[in-house]
């Protein structure tokens, strides 16, 4: 999970989050390199990937690798210096604010950049390099105005939430293949709007391809799968919405401002929220609760503490492998 104001990458293992609380992490990734970290993306070598918005030296962000031995050693050493850096060159048009990422089944790394705004991909021998590289391929629309997380689905078509325009959009396979290693404008096969999205952020997929969409107004949106090929604009098939919950320093609600979500091995629905009593949260929703719009209680509510040394205004979070 990243913190996007810690600023680090925590870690929270099954037991730290089968129950309610303010757990501190398993692991926590404070590199020094770590500015404003987005995004994860996990590599098949189970190597991860942190997009950060800003960086140090051009403020345009940057893209860091830690390897899979380096995240087996944060025991010993919580601020390792990155392996591979993906950086912007200073003329702000390779990086800039760089946010969601998706790796594809050819190694690909896709990213999109909020503030330029386009979607770029680096190539497996461009990650093996790093620097400040020109991406293998940029993708760009006259849909982009605020792009931010993106995620494919079952049959590798990429899904992109705009969030100033509010709409979702979608890159077929075919669409993708054909503008990998090239550069210029390509639209996107489907625009999804919805009266129901406020301000959308993050989106997943579930296992039988139902997209659900988090939204910072407040509330969670699922879309069929049977829905998403046509495209215009949908009705969501379930809404679930905050309601409050008691914490150890006060109350709280279940969805406030989220900002990332995504699927555990179970089934369940984890929301990374930017905002709590204190200073963010993480919220469990199983199936059963995701089964029909409402406002169930999160199944497992893990609060910041006073601090937010454990959660600090959390994004895009994901599932990977235990170091």
């Amino acid at each position: 999970m990243p913190n996007l104001f810690g600023p680090s990458v925590n870690e929270f293992d099954p037991p730290s989050r089968a129950v309610s609380g303010t757990p501190p992490p398993q692991f926590s990734n404070e590199s020094k390199f770590l500015l404003l970290p987005a995004g994860l993306a996990f590599d098949s070598s189970q190597n991860l990937w942190v997009t950060n918005c800003s960086d140090f030296t051009f403020g345009t962000g940057a893209i860091a690798e830690f390897t899979a031995a380096q995240l087996a050693d944060l025991g010993n050493n919580n601020a390792p210096i990155p392996n591979t850096t993906l950086l912007d060159d200073g003329s702000l048009t390779i990086l800039n604010c760089p946010w969601g990422e998706q790796f594809d089944a050819g190694g690909n790394l896709w990213i999109t950049n909020r503030s330029i705004p386009d979607l770029v991909s680096y190539s497996p021998a461009q990650l093996a390099v790093g620097g400040a590289l020109t991406p293998d391929t940029t993708i760009t629309s006259t849909s982009f105005d605020s792009p931010r997380g993106i995620a494919f689905d079952a049959g590798a078509n990429l899904w992109i939430v705009e969030n100033q325009n509010q709409q979702v959009l979608g890159y077929k396979a075919a669409t993708l293949a054909a503008a990998l290693g090239h550069s210029g404008q390509v639209n996107p096969d489907i625009i999804i709007s919805s009266p129901s999205f406020g301000d959308p952020r993050a989106i997943t997929f579930n296992s039988t391809g139902d997209l659900w969409l988090a939204d910072a107004t407040g509330k969670l949106l699922k879309f069929a799968a049977a829905d998403l090929a046509a495209g215009g604009t949908l009705t969501p098939t379930v809404i679930i919405t905050a309601t409050p919950v008691v914490t150890l320093d006060g109350i709280a609600l279940s969805l406030d401002l989220p900002e990332g979500l995504a699927f555990d091995p179970a089934g369940n629905l984890w929301v990374a929220n930017l905002d709590s009593d204190n200073a963010g949260s993480l919220a469990e929703f199983t199936p059963s609760q995701l089964a029909s719009s409402g406002n169930p209680p999160p199944a497992v509510f893990l609060d910041s503490d006073v601090f937010g040394t454990n959660i600090h205004q959390p994004s895009l979070l994901t599932f990977g492998p235990i170091p």
